[in-house]
């Protein structure tokens, strides 16, 4: 641990004794070197401002101005204690300039000087040997033997390491890779975490023209369009790029840290006779180039619809490339350089016009986290059995309503629970490729202001505005309904809509009986219609189930 004291605290110091007399005891002022408050009593109190008889280099948990109170962590001890501050407390930057306690804010790191006895801080510095950095993104918290990077350099991670976020003390799993933050440490050791700019959320809304196009939201985010996925985005102001088969259009949103927005875009029209004519020049002149899938000649321009579209090059003793550009002009020149061959793959994003590229954030998903990837960790699972009957997202994907369980695959991700009614919340988790299955079990997500309090049980969801919504079988009609084994009564027929996954069977007199599972039930804060097939007229046989029938 790191020790100050300044020149003025050892003139203090030295009129101290002169006026008090050189004991053994008063011969400790101002130079105790103990770890925060549980630092050994030297039976002794001073008058004089300024003295005291502890120190230690510390993280500012809290201010509280209303109490005179500070309170500090303590990293080499893994302790918190409250010191108090008065009139006569110094307050200085790390240059000795005079500072204010209210200038002091939760995650510096400081040096403090105080009475034990009294828990009075005498002086209280923002660390000279403490760094700095500020608003930062290209960061990494998971690291091999808890480490962090930050650019290029690598950091030791404590557990112990304080985090901050909107004001209130966090987790480093509340961290998500789009969030901007501040980081404070003294020499390879991090001592704190402030998130800067958090992070929202994006919902598309009658988008199933767009399914397996692109979005492309400001450079924060570029991806697929997946079915009721749930995008993570920084907090700010965004053009919101859409594209799929001749269908393209730009919308202008605003995302607030920690709350949703949903973008309605079933008002979007195929765009006619929108096409960009692209020159790629590729090194070297050998490499393979490949367009959303398909071989191109780029001896001659190659004709693009407006959009965004994945190129891929390849050439033997190089490194493959993949990227994703944009097309919005007429006619456009782009070059690429492949490296020779490296361990990985380099990706990059579009930019908001024409063809350039710049550093991707958020890289494709792909359309099912069932299927295989090349990182997959063969029968490995990951199991989220908390909080129940939330919806469950993984980098944005919709795998469905928890307890829910999906195939381990290494890397960081982003498990995002959401339920209406509730503060969604995302988490970033960390998989090893360690040959085992791992459980996350999550805190309860904490109701929005203004929703109904109260138990949630099975006869019901309370929405945002604590109304119920409703599930209705509309056909076949006339057929008896059960629900999860339950008689529900003769169809058409409605009942409270329970988040969930269920079994539904059809049954009438006469007819082949059918079971549909599963049959998925979102908590989104809306009604949900079902239609299902006619039964068929019995035959020989009796009971026709078909269990591997899946209904939204």
């Amino acid at each position: 641990m790191h020790r100050r004291v300044t020149q003025a605290a050892a003139v203090v110091m030295t009129l101290a004794l002169l006026i008090t007399g050189c004991t053994s005891q008063a011969s400790n002022i101002g130079m105790a070197k103990d770890k925060g408050y549980d630092a050994a009593d030297t039976g002794f109190t001073a008058a004089t401002v300024g003295s005291y008889d502890s120190a230690d280099t510390a993280v500012i948990v809290s201010v509280d101005p209303e109490n005179s109170a500070v309170t500090f962590m303590n990293m080499d001890a893994d302790r918190q204690y409250t010191l108090y501050y008065s009139g006569t407390t110094y307050v200085s930057d790390k240059y000795n300039g005079p500072l204010t306690i209210s200038q002091l804010k939760a995650g510096d790191v400081v040096d403090v000087n105080f009475l034990k006895g009294k828990r009075q801080i005498a002086s209280i510095q923002l660390s000279p040997e403490a760094w700095v950095y500020d608003n930062i993104s290209n960061y990494d918290l998971g690291g091999a033997n808890k480490t962090a990077s930050i650019g290029s350099a690598t950091f030791s991670l404590p557990d112990n390491v304080v985090v901050f976020s909107d004001g209130a003390r966090g987790e480093m799993m509340d961290i998500v890779k789009q969030d901007v933050i501040s980081v404070r440490g003294i020499d390879h050791e991090i001592y704190s975490i402030n998130v800067e700019k958090g992070h929202g959320y994006l919902r598309l809304k009658n988008d199933q023209a767009l399914i397996g196009g692109w979005i492309e939201v400001g450079n924060a985010v570029i991806r697929e369009i997946t079915e009721d996925m749930l995008l993570v985005v920084p907090e700010g102001s965004y053009q919101v790029l859409l594209s799929n088969d001749g269908i393209s259009s730009t919308k202008d949103i605003v995302v607030e840290r920690n709350k949703e927005v949903v973008l309605d875009v079933g008002d979007l029209e195929a765009a006619q006779d929108k096409t960009g004519r692209i020159l790629i020049s590729v090194t070297p002149e050998t490499a393979k180039v490949r367009i959303d899938g398909e071989d191109v000649d780029i001896d001659k321009a190659v004709e693009l619809s407006y959009g965004i579209h994945q190129i891929r090059l390849e050439a033997p003793g190089y490194d493959s490339l993949t990227k994703y550009i944009q097309v919005g002009s007429e006619y456009a020149k782009i070059s690429f350089t492949l490296e020779e061959e490296k361990e990985q793959e380099e990706e990059s994003s579009v930019s908001d016009n024409g063809i350039q590229q710049t550093p991707q954030e958020e890289t494709p998903a792909t359309p099912s986290v069932s299927e295989d990837t090349i990182n997959a960790t063969k029968g490995n699972m990951v199991y989220i059995d908390a909080p129940k009957n939330v919806e469950v997202y993984l980098d944005g994907n919709y795998l469905g309503i928890s307890p829910i369980s999906f195939k381990k695959t290494v890397g960081s991700h982003t498990v995002t629970l959401r339920r209406s009614g509730y503060e969604t919340k995302s988490y970033t988790i960390y998989l090893y490729n360690d040959g085992e299955d791992i459980t996350y079990s999550f805190t309860e997500l904490e109701k929005k202001a203004g929703t109904v309090s109260g138990n949630d049980s099975v006869s019901g969801n309370d929405t945002a505005g604590g109304a119920t919504n409703y599930a209705h079988i509309v056909s076949p009609e006339d057929v008896e309904v059960y629900l999860d084994g339950s008689y529900l009564g003769l169809s058409p027929i409605s009942f409270p809509k329970v988040p969930g996954t269920h079994t539904v069977k059809l049954s009438k007199t006469g007819y082949q009986s059918r079971t549909y599972y599963p049959v998925h039930m979102r908590d989104d804060g809306e009604d949900i219609t079902f239609t299902f097939p006619e039964l068929e007229k019995e035959t020989v046989s009796g009971n026709n189930t078909q269990s591997g029938n899946s209904v939204d």
